[in-house]
């Protein structure tokens, strides 16, 4: 047969050399790759048999991490303004709040009117500041002795009540006119361009974009009428970390842009009278 003769010959070696041959040059290939090679490392000590492997393959032979616990998810407040949050604000009733309320008196004055310039002035406050806040100094989101121990005293009914007890109060805090169309021109007084315009270069927003008239934030402060040493002394606590209740970091964000004479000169541009008349046009 003519299988019997020449290179189709069935004792013919050759194609069996030629896959040893093939087999043997995969398998020096497979062993200097990813056994040899890929051991050695430009400044660092060579790796070990796994390592080389893995290198090999491209991906990573550190299963450390994985098997490592999560840290616990940090979160700077529980409070979401979810529409069921928003309706327990709603809800409050500010007739039982005023009882409650007796027990804020000592520090926060009659009616929420606070004497102290270190403590803030609550009547005029919109009831979701004060809910949120409560909230945050019940759950250790916001740390301050007495505030904390008053806050987990209450229950989240109590919160709301108590919140929109002061949110009626006069003689507080200038009331904002939500949704305002009131536009500044760039001047020359660093505050005013702060609080109208922002600074574009710094990333900074303008403070009347959430905190008034302009726009308006849930969970944003009125500033109009507040304590000049309680704004700028809050605006130093986020810019130095000690508060972090903000949910989205942004003040903690801005306020560390912010020098320590801008951060006077902002709260004592709101705490002034002309800021509050300029907030009520």
């Amino acid at each position: 047969m003519a299988r019997d003769k020449g290179a189709f010959r069935l004792s013919n070696p050759w194609p069996r050399f030629a896959w040893l041959a093939w087999a043997a040059i995969v398998g020096i290939s497979l062993a200097l790759g990813f056994l040899v090679l890929d051991r050695y490392q430009q400044n660092d000590p060579p790796l070990g048999l796994w390592g080389a492997i893995c290198r090999g393959l491209g991906i990573t032979a550190d299963i450390g991490p994985a098997r490592e616990a999560a840290p616990p998810l940090r979160t700077p407040s529980r409070i979401a303004w979810t529409s069921s949050t928003l309706g327990q604000i709603r809800a409050g009733n500010a007739q039982h709040g005023s009882f409650i309320a007796l027990n804020c008196t000592a520090c926060h004055g009659e009616g929420g009117g606070s004497k102290s310039t270190f403590i803030p002035i609550l009547a005029g406050m919109d009831p979701a500041v004060i809910f949120k806040q409560l909230d945050d100094y019940r759950s250790g989101k916001r740390l301050w002795g007495v505030m904390g121990a008053i806050a987990k005293a209450l229950s989240t009914l109590d919160s709301a009540d108590v919140a929109a007890y002061f949110a009626v109060r006069p003689k507080g805090l200038v009331a904002i006119a939500r949704g305002g169309s009131l536009h500044a021109k760039a001047e020359s007084d660093s505050a005013r361009r702060l609080a109208f315009i922002g600074d574009e270069q710094r990333g900074i927003p303008p403070c009347t974009a959430c905190h008034g008239p302009n726009g308006y934030k849930i969970g944003a402060p009125p500033l109009a009428g507040q304590h000049v040493a309680y704004i700028e002394r809050q605006l130093a606590a986020f810019a130095q970390g000690l508060r972090q209740n903000d949910i989205n970091e942004q003040m903690r964000t801005i306020a560390r842009q912010l020098t320590p004479s801008e951060m006077h000169a902002l709260a004592a541009f709101y705490g002034a009278p002309e800021s509050a008349r300029v907030a009520n046009k």
